[in-house]
C-alpha cells in the first residue's frame, strides 16, 4: 500500500470533484470540426483521388468513435460516482428530460426545415415526418427516401445523433445492470470496479458477434446503424469514466490507479502517436476499400476498423479525460476556456451544417466532386458557425438552463416545516 495511506479501508468511497471536465471540450470541439472536414472531402472529392490523402479522408468513422466515447465518458459519470461511492444513482426521470432539451429543440428545428425544403415531394404521410423528428427513421425497414441514403436529404449525418439517443436510453438500465453485477456479495470499491471494466469489455464484445448476425443468413444493411454495431466506442469512455472516479478512491487500488493515470497524463504524446498508428493502418487497404465495393462489407475488414477505432479512441480519450495534480500541456490547450465557449457551439455545427452544404451548392452552382476543398469548407464552416452561435443563444442554453434548474429542483433538500 502507499506510504500516504498506510490504513484506508478496502470498501473507503469515492472522493469525486463535480467540476466539469474542461478538456473534453476542447476534443469535442477537434471532433466537431473533423466531422465537417470529413463532409466537405466527401462532396467535393477527395476520397476518391489517389494517395494517402483519399485514404485519410475516407475514414470517416474516427470521428464517430470519438464523440460516442465522449458521450459514454460524460454521460456515466453520475452512476460511476454512485458505483463508487456511497450515494444513490442519479434520477432517471430528470437524466432524461435533460437529454431530450439537450437534444430535441434544436434538432428539431433543424429537421423541420430539412424536411421542408428538401424532402416535400417524399414526406408524404404524418408518419414519415414523425419518424425523423423522434430520430426513428434508422430502424425503418423500408424508408421513403431513397434506400441508398442513411436518412432524408438534409440530414444524412443525423444517423449518429440518433445512436446516441438511443444510448441515451439505454444507459440507465446498462448501468443498473453493470451496478448490480459490480456489487453482488458486498464487493469493495476496488472489486467494484474491476467488475465494472470486465462487464463492460464482455458487453463491447457482443459486438462482433453482431456484425456476424447482421450478415447471416441475409445482409441487413440498415441494421449496420444501430447501437450494438457501435458499443465498444461508447465502452470506451464509459471504462475511461471508471478508472477516473475510481483513481480518487481512497483503496490501495485507487491509488495505484491514481498513480498509472498521472502517468498516462505525463506520456499524453505518446499516446496521440499510438492513436495516429492505428488510424494510419485503418487508412490501408487493412481496414477495406476506400469506397464500397460490394453490397456486403467484408466482415474481416470491419471488425478490424471496430477493434482499431476502439483502441485509437483510448488512447485519445484517456489522457484528456485524466486530471492530474498539475495541467499539462494537453489539458493547457484543450481546457483553455476558449475551447470551452466553442464547445457550445459543437453541437450546432453538427446539425447544420449538411444544410448548409446543399444550400451552397445550390445558390452557387458548384459542381461536385470538383476537388476544391478550401472554398467550400471556410464558406459551409462560416455559414453553419453563425447557425450554431444563433441556436445556442436562442434555443440551446435557455433549454439546458431549464434541464438544470429541474436537476436542481429535484436535488435541493425539502423546506423545514
Amino acid at each position: 500500500m502507499h506510504r500516504d495511506h498506510p490504513a484506508l479501508p478496502a470498501t473507503a468511497p469515492v472522493d469525486v470533484p463535480q467540476n466539469r471536465l474542461n478538456a473534453v471540450d476542447g476534443l469535442r470541439v477537434l471532433a466537431a470540426l473533423a466531422v465537417l472536414i470529413f463532409h466537405i472531402a466527401g462532396i467535393t472529392g477527395l476520397h476518391y483521388g489517389d494517395g494517402p490523402l483519399a485514404w485519410v479522408m475516407s475514414r470517416g468513422e474516427a470521428r464517430v468513435a470519438i464523440f460516442f466515447a465522449v458521450s459514454g465518458l460524460l454521460l456515466y459519470r453520475p452512476w460511476a460516482r454512485s458505483l463508487l461511492g456511497s450515494g444513490p444513482p442519479p434520477g432517471v426521470r430528470v437524466y432524461l428530460l435533460r437529454r431530450a432539451l439537450r437534444i430535441f429543440p434544436l434538432y428539431w428545428l433543424v429537421a423541420l426545415i430539412a424536411l421542408v425544403a428538401f424532402n416535400l415531394d417524399r414526406a408524404k404521410s404524418p408518419w414519415d415526418w414523425i419518424e425523423v423528428l423522434l430520430l426513428l427513421h434508422v430502424y425503418d425497414p423500408t424508408p421513403w427516401w431513397p434506400a441508398i441514403q442513411l436518412a432524408p436529404v438534409g440530414l444524412q449525418q443525423i444517423w449518429t445523433l440518433a445512436i446516441d439517443v438511443s444510448f441515451y436510453l439505454v444507459l440507465p438500465l446498462l448501468a443498473a445492470a453493470i451496478a448490480f453485477v459490480a456489487k453482488a456479495g458486498g464487493a469493495s470499491v476496488d472489486t467494484r470496479a474491476k467488475r465494472a471494466l470486465l462487464a463492460l469489455g464482455l458487453l463491447s464484445l457482443g459486438s462482433f458477434g453482431y456484425l456476424y448476425l447482421i450478415r447471416y443468413p441475409v445482409y441487413t444493411m440498415r441494421m449496420e446503424w444501430w447501437l450494438p454495431r457501435f458499443f465498444p466506442w461508447f465502452a470506451v469512455g464509459m471504462a475511461v469514466c471508471v478508472l477516473t472516479v475510481w483513481s480518487r478512491a481512497n483503496t490501495e487500488g485507487g491509488e495505484r490507479i491514481r498513480r498509472w493515470c498521472e502517468e498516462i497524463a505525463a506520456n499524453a504524446g505518446t499516446c496521440f502517436l499510438f492513436a495516429a498508428l492505428l488510424f494510419g493502418l485503418v487508412a490501408t487497404p487493412l481496414g477495406g476499400p476506400k469506397t464500397p465495393q460490394s453490397l456486403v462489407p467484408d466482415i474481416t475488414a470491419d471488425m478490424f476498423r471496430l477493434t482499431a477505432y476502439t483502441l485509437m479512441t483510448l488512447f485519445v480519450v484517456m489522457p484528456v479525460a485524466v486530471r492530474p495534480a498539475v495541467p499539462t500541456w494537453v489539458h493547457r490547450a484543450l481546457g483553455h476556456p476558449a475551447m470551452s465557449r466553442l464547445a457550445n457551439l459543437s453541437y450546432g455545427l453538427f446539425v447544420w451544417q449538411i444544410i448548409v452544404i446543399w444550400v451552397y451548392y445550390d445558390v452557387t452552382g458548384r459542381p461536385h466532386l470538383d476537388q476544391q476543398f478550401v472554398p467550400v469548407f471556410t464558406a459551409v464552416f462560416a455559414a453553419s458557425t453563425l447557425l450554431a452561435w444563433i441556436g445556442y443563444l436562442v434555443i440551446e442554453k435557455p433549454a439546458r438552463v431549464l434541464g438544470q434548474r429541474l436537476e436542481t429542483r429535484r436535488t435541493a433538500p425539502p423546506p423545514q416545516s
